[in-house]
């Protein structure tokens, strides 16, 4: 069991087995794409031509971002009562993943952090497509 599944556990009010199981994923998930998009967008704009990979850091910021809400979100399992509004989180959390994904996939080959960002983000965006089918 993982330190977020224990969390999630240990809250009164926690969720089913397998709900549980895959919020946690979707926090580990959302947690570790926060730090390759941020990572990510500091190597974009830290290269020898940061206008190249402007697009691509713009997208990690935003991913980054996103990816943090989600998370906290998903911790505060008292505010899951408004499904629609947690639909909509996890789906703009996918999208953002889904675009950062695009943008750094263009640069993956030159830049590592591009190619971390890269699985991060799609890693992320598996976990909330995963939760958003329970939900």
């Amino acid at each position: 069991m993982s330190h977020v599944d224990e969390l999630l556990e240990a809250h009164p009010a926690s969720p089913s087995e397998a709900r549980r199981q895959a919020l946690a994923r979707a926090v580990e998930a959302a947690l570790g794409c926060v730090a390759a998009c941020t990572a990510c967008a500091d190597g974009c704009l830290s290269e020898g031509d940061p206008a190249a990979l402007s697009q691509a850091a713009a997208a990690a910021e935003h991913c980054a971002s996103m990816c943090a809400l989600t998370a906290t979100t998903l911790l505060r399992q008292s505010g899951h009562d408004d499904r629609t509004a947690l639909i909509a989180l996890l789906q703009s959390c996918t999208s953002a993943c889904l675009r950062c994904e695009r943008e750094c996939r263009e640069h993956e080959v030159m830049h590592s952090h591009c190619r971390l960002c890269v699985r991060a983000a799609t890693a992320c965006a598996d976990a909330c497509e995963r939760l958003l089918e329970l939900l």
